[in-house]
């Protein structure tokens, strides 16, 4: 049996309720942030941050692409042995759009603008609705792990305040109303470790949700499909060293790229080839002959891979 006290502060939280006009507007509630510790390998932060180099961080590396450096975030590789790669006719990596399970969903008509976003006090905003995600990528061992999603657009609920939306099945059930648009697309948005950002959230690391938790991605941008129902893909090159240790993943990895952000054959998706890495190469060539920085793409590839990034900011 209740107390007085008891029911005297029950009592007093509901006039309190009554008296605000307690709101009836759906809200998915808040549940923390996800545990980043379960993410597959590929998304874990690694170390090379610090004073003494040991800090974990997510580190942008440097690649090369027609003569120029730039910098990247690498989010794995999918080696080309993996019995779950697919390849086609010519023995090539490939990753059909059918590979990609997961589903983020996009809110374009907006939100209703909340309270003002307090740094020190608010755990997340209410002046912009985070995309919501459907499943986070754990390792599995029967399917591809992949940083992509179906980027879905829900139209129909621009009423709500941002980010009263945090959880996929919610939209499903029919909780907030509205509909999925007709038609999806490809992105890459790899799921990362929020105590380990690269930066403040910007424009390469941005926030979500997923079943309430608040997760932080990196943002590689759309990856179109090809006429054969492929994900695009572009030319990279991993200059191999002697050790047999070595990996293309490693942040002194030496990479060459077919292109850089903003070119036509850009994409976040790189399907990888190794060549002995005792040349200073810097560039792809395509139509030999081929100068002294440039990898003949020509000759007889020996591919490593489907590798994954996210351009950085110089």
């Amino acid at each position: 049996m209740q107390t007085k006290q008891k029911w005297a502060l029950t009592l007093t939280m509901a006039l309190g309720a009554m008296s605000c006009g307690g709101s009836t507007e759906p809200g998915d509630p808040y549940m923390g942030f996800i545990d980043a510790t379960v993410l597959d390998a590929k998304f874990q932060p690694g170390t090379g941050c610090g004073s003494d180099g040991k800090t974990k961080c997510y580190l942008p590396v440097k690649a090369y692409s027609s003569g120029e450096e730039f910098s990247f975030y690498n989010l794995g590789l999918i080696a080309a042995s993996d019995k779950l790669l697919p390849k086609d006719a010519e023995s090539r990596p490939i990753l059909p759009a059918s590979a990609v399970k997961a589903t983020a969903y996009d809110f374009p008509e907006g939100c209703k603008t909340g309270k003002a976003f307090n740094e020190r006090t608010d755990a997340y905003r209410e002046d912009m609705q985070y995309p919501v995600f459907d499943t986070l990528p754990l390792t599995n061992s029967s399917a591809l792990v992949l940083p992509l999603v179906k980027t879905q657009a829900w139209t129909g609920v621009s009423k709500y305040t941002c980010n009263a939306i945090k959880d996929a099945q919610s939209l499903r059930d029919g909780d907030f109303g509205g509909a999925a648009a007709e038609g999806e697309t490809f992105a890459l948005r790899g799921v990362i470790d929020m105590t380990h950002l690269p930066a403040r959230p910007s424009e390469q690391a941005v926030y979500g949700w997923y079943r309430g938790l608040q997760l932080a991605y990196l943002d590689g941008g759309a990856v179109p499909v090809d006429a054969d129902g492929n994900l695009k893909v572009m030319d990279g090159v991993w200059l191999k060293p002697s050790s047999s240790s070595a990996k293309p993943t490693d942040a002194t990895a030496k990479l060459v790229f077919q292109a850089k952000p903003g070119e036509d054959a850009w994409s976040p998706v790189v399907r990888l080839r190794e060549v002995s890495g005792t040349g200073t190469y810097t560039r792809l060539c395509y139509d030999p002959p081929c100068a002294a920085d440039a990898v003949d793409m020509t000759a007889k590839p020996t591919y490593t891979g489907v590798l994954f990034l996210v351009a950085s900011p110089q």
